[in-house]
């Protein structure tokens, strides 16, 4: 009866001790609009399916698989998932065999003795007040950190294999655009010279077109090294060695981005991977914090041996089990030290995860901003081209019907692709947005909390 009782009592106290308690969402910006303690997330697709573009989803899943940076942050994990194992097997208790041989000869003699021991020895931590619990639940939020630490590297891989991509579309758009430009250069240099030999046309007009042809050279250079450096840079993204071939062929820029829900991604922010990476390292913290104060407390250790002892013939067996509690009464106020150091610790952790959200937060809406202003920059450029179109035709009109000379005509062409080429880049930092705030709430591997256990 009295061993029942005991295993009872040791039952009950084994888990009556908890860490602090810690929010998903800091209690400062819970009331932030979108933001709640849920956690229930809708299953999405990886943020550049939505492009389209089979180029960029090859290079993107190329990446994942071998470029070094995602494998060193898998490798983490797998450590962490191991050591996790480690410290579930602390639950069960230890089991040792012991086995020796001792030979002891007489000097002078040919006699000798011998002895021969075995011992079968059990131990087992009874872990009360719920400190091998706590143990357990740090082991596993660590592996969480890691696995969420893993997803964080995967997108912002994605997202620079994106941009990398898209400089590159750019550059080459760029550089196609040039090649016209120098064509209409040198067919304005031409016009001119001839009009100055006539003295149709001052010299100064001669050489500002000289210098405006070889400016257009000058760009073309610049382009077409930036492609080649983008390119290797791209090889290195993609986890291959870096060579001559060209990965990306002439494309065009996306025409239709998929519409980014600002609210929506105030709901997703507390799924990003940086924010679960957080808050697992808060509930880490915080377990530490309720280990360090079951160790102010007294400790339960259950041991049994069988031994077996065989010398001159005769030999003796027995058990012996007992437990040892182990009380801490005095230790210099080094285990309340250790408490209260793990507060602390748990409060400079709530304020860098509380600084993380607002980081987050700002960002998401800073990235909302600047691309919402990004299209109405673009829409002004678009209506910008338009003039310049219009002022194209509209010169050609006059040339048909002989009312000015060819020049002019160059002149207005020159101006339409001068609005192109802003136009061009206008787009790419347009798009280079849009993937930053995709990659602000996306989610390339995992989607719930459950694919992390299975």
């Amino acid at each position: 009866m009295k061993k029942a009782l005991l295993g009872f009592s040791i039952f009950l106290i084994m888990g009556c001790v908890s860490a602090p308690r810690v929010q998903l969402i800091p209690e400062a910006v819970l009331s932030a609009p979108g933001l709640n303690e849920g956690t229930t997330q809708k299953t999405t697709l990886h943020w550049w399916l939505s492009l389209q573009d089979e180029m960029l989803d090859e290079l993107i899943e190329l990446g994942l698989e071998g470029s070094p940076t995602p494998q060193v942050a898998l490798a983490r994990f797998e450590q962490a998932q191991i050591g996790f194992e480690v410290i579930k097997a602390n639950r069960w208790p230890s089991l040792l065999g012991l086995g020796s041989r001792d030979v002891r000869n007489i000097s002078g003699t040919s006699s000798d003795t011998r002895s021969d021991l075995g011992v079968l020895g059990f131990s087992w931590d009874a872990g009360l007040w719920g400190k091998r619990r706590l143990e357990i639940e740090n082991a596993r939020q660590f592996k969480k950190q890691r696995w969420y630490e893993y997803q964080s590297v995967q997108l912002a891989l994605s997202a620079s294999i994106a941009e990398t991509y898209f400089q590159i579309i750019e550059q080459q758009m760029q550089l196609a655009l040039l090649n016209s430009q120098l064509e209409v250069s040198r067919d304005l240099e031409r016009l001119i010279e001839a009009r100055f030999s006539r003295g149709q046309s001052p010299v100064s007009d001669l050489y500002q077109q000289r210098e405006s042809t070889q400016s257009l050279k000058q760009l073309k250079i610049d382009r077409e090294t930036n492609i080649e450096v983008l390119e290797k840079s791209l090889d290195v993204l993609v986890g291959e060695v870096p060579d001559s071939n060209a990965r990306v062929k002439t494309k065009s820029m996306p025409s239709k981005l998929k519409v980014i829900d600002a609210r929506q991604q105030r709901e997703q922010t507390k799924y990003r991977p940086d924010i679960r990476a957080g808050y697992a390292r808060l509930q880490q913290v915080a377990s530490v914090a309720g280990i360090r104060f079951a160790e102010r407390l007294p400790s339960l250790q259950v041991t049994a041996n069988l031994t077996s002892v065989s010398e001159r013939g005769a030999t003796s067996e027995w058990v012996s089990r007992g437990l040892d509690l182990a009380i801490p009464i005095f230790a210099g106020g080094r285990l309340r030290d250790l408490e209260h150091q793990s507060l602390q610790a748990l409060e400079e952790e709530r304020q860098s995860y509380l600084a993380l959200w607002l980081a987050v937060l700002e960002e998401v809406d800073g990235l909302n901003y600047q691309y919402r202003q990004q299209k109405a920059v673009i829409t002004s450029l678009e209506k910008r081209r338009g003039y310049a179109s219009q002022a194209l035709n509209a010169a050609g009109n006059r040339y048909v019907l002989g009312d000015q000379n060819y020049l002019e005509v160059l002149v207005a062409l020159k101006e339409l692709q001068n609005a192109d080429r802003f136009l061009i880049s206008e787009q790419l930092l347009l798009v280079i947005l849009w993937v930053r705030t995709a990659e602000a709430t996306g989610q390339p591997i995992c989607q719930n909390l459950e694919c992390l256990e299975s």
